[in-house]
């Protein structure tokens, strides 16, 4: 990222994408404000496990080097499916590579939006936005 030097930028969201942004931008010189309607970090549970491949979010979280911490919260194993009938039998499984498989390692969204708000400049998410 070219020319980012003192360049004022809004993002409007606060989601995963909004915040991987802004500290993408950030790390890349910008000034970066983050406009959330939620009023503050905490006003409603995050939702669901979040997977994260190698060509999309794990290559985000590494070039805004967060990859430390996102391996210090993820959840190993939670992307593994084994499907058995009401016998018990086997009818499919699906990722079941050996420990340390990080090819869609998943995270709670809950600790993916704090790993990423405490990566962040303080003051950059303005919460309780209402455009």
């Amino acid at each position: 990222m070219k020319n980012l030097d003192d360049k004022r930028i809004a993002i409007i969201g606060g989601g995963p994408g909004g915040l991987a942004l802004a500290r993408l931008l950030q790390t890349a010189g910008a000034d970066v404000n983050v406009y959330e309607r939620d009023y503050d970090a905490s006003a409603r549970p995050q939702g669901a496990t979040l997977d994260l491949h190698e060509e999309s979010g794990l290559k985000a979280l590494e070039a805004a080097g967060l990859m430390d911490a996102f391996w210090l919260s993820y959840r190993p194993g939670a992307d593994r499916l084994h499907l058995m009938d009401k016998d018990a039998n086997s009818i499919m499984e699906e990722n079941v590579a050996g420990e340390g498989d990080s090819s869609r390692p998943e995270i709670d969204r809950g600790p993916l939006q704090t790993l990423l708000l405490e990566s962040l400049q303080p003051g950059t998410v303005v919460w309780d936005s209402h455009f």
